[in-house]
């Protein structure tokens, strides 16, 4: 996870014309089976430069082009994937323009997704691109919108959806055999503290920490719920520390909220930080009438019995991600690539929700911590369901 507090809105300004000013036309190249897949990738700071170490471990991939606006990052890159010899860019337009690839990670700050997925998209290339979608309602539809009429696939960087502890104790509860969810339950606690600056806390760039990290929750639970967005959301926030400078621009620390699902199904979480290391913790429970499924140790329980159901998890937050860049790579190197799990439109309902959360607890205009029910649709999604 990046906690980077640099912050690259000057790479926006310098690269934000899109594709159709380009004249991009769809460059992406169908690989032959004995062919290594080519990938390129756009942002290469904390988290995408552990994209990039993983994929330029991987046999069957060549590295053929790294971009980022800052020159030390765009050397270090290079350095991590020196036996691709892959070559640089500062700006990701002349990249698209240049390269011919399979598929194109984009890996830049959160707020920053929209400007250069809805590009690589439109310019018929199959994206890679982290998760969550974006910040705002607006770019989240302009993502969707985009990738609804692509010509090439896009995955999003919802890592759980590719762990097996996670998918098999998912499909455990769908068979439907032990009833439906009644209530969920969720929890994450760190240790580390939340400080002022840096792009994660800035509401534009990261959305604060419910948006850019506890997304990956909001995902498994309406994972569970078969993907269907919840009803309305009420929820607490604040900051424990008071900075003198610049408060817009820091994220909350502890919050408290809790989501209506169709049928009555309450999810209740929270995410805290500066904890002891003893409080230390990673949360998903489902329960049922008579069972419960906790989704982190991937076990099933009815009574009294305790029965595994796969692999657990443990506190390895990022389990998963190496299957999902596996599973990005043997997709877009096929002939027919297919919707990849962590989808558009899976990732939409993920990313509206954690929108919603953080706009029930939060005034961003006054910069300042207000609890109040939110209804999904005065998120104002110009985007239905698929």
């Amino acid at each position: 996870m990046n906690r980077s507090g640099f912050s690259r809105r000057e790479f926006v300004r310098q690269s934000a014309l899109g594709a159709a000013a380009l004249g991009l036309a769809g460059r992406a190249r169908a690989a032959s089976p004995n062919e290594k897949v080519q990938i390129g990738i756009i942002g290469v700071g904390g988290r995408g430069s552990h994209l990039l170490r993983k994929l330029s471990r991987m046999e069957n991939v060549q590295i053929v082009a790294v971009c980022d606006l800052k020159s030390d990052r765009l050397e270090n890159a290079k350095e991590i994937a020196k036996r691709h010899t892959p070559k640089g860019y500062a700006d990701y337009r002349e990249m698209l323009e240049k390269e011919k690839m399979d598929g194109v990670v984009v890996a830049t700050e959160v707020g920053n997704h929209a400007k250069v997925v809805v590009p690589v998209l439109q310019a018929g290339f199959n994206c890679f691109q982290e998760k969550p979608v974006d910040t705002k309602v607006e770019r989240v539809d302009a993502i969707v919108k985009a990738a609804r009429q692509a010509k090439g696939v896009l995955q999003v960087g919802f890592q759980r959806r590719y762990n097996k502890g996670y998918v098999e104790a998912v499909k455990r509860i769908h068979q439907g055999d032990l009833g439906e969810p009644l209530f969920l339950q969720g929890a994450w606690q760190w240790t580390w503290q939340v400080g002022p600056g840096g792009w994660v806390v800035d509401p534009d760039m990261g959305g604060g920490e419910l948006i850019e990290q506890a997304g990956h929750h909001m995902d498994v639970m309406s994972w569970v719920m078969k993907n269907q967005h919840p009803l309305e959301c009420v929820a607490m926030a604040n900051r424990s520390v008071t900075y003198p400078n610049d408060v817009r621009n820091s994220s909350e620390d502890h919050t408290a909220v809790a989501y209506r699902f169709p049928g009555g199904v309450i999810f209740s979480y929270t995410h805290l930080f500066y904890c002891p290391q003893e409080f230390q913790l990673e949360k998903m429970w489902v329960y049922g009438k008579g069972w419960g499924v906790d989704l982190v140790t991937s076990e099933l329980f009815q009574g009294e019995e305790k029965k595994p159901i796969s692999e657990g998890s443990g506190t390895d937050w990022d389990k998963g991600t190496d299957g999902e860049l596996e599973a990005f790579v043997a997709n877009v190197g096929s002939s027919a690539p297919k919707k990849p799990e962590s989808n558009i439109e899976t990732a939409r309902v993920a990313t509206l929700m954690s929108i919603m959360g953080q706009r029930a607890f939060r005034n961003l205009e006054k910069g300042t911590f207000e609890s109040r029910v939110i209804k999904w649709e005065e998120l104002g999604s110009t985007t239905e369901p698929a």
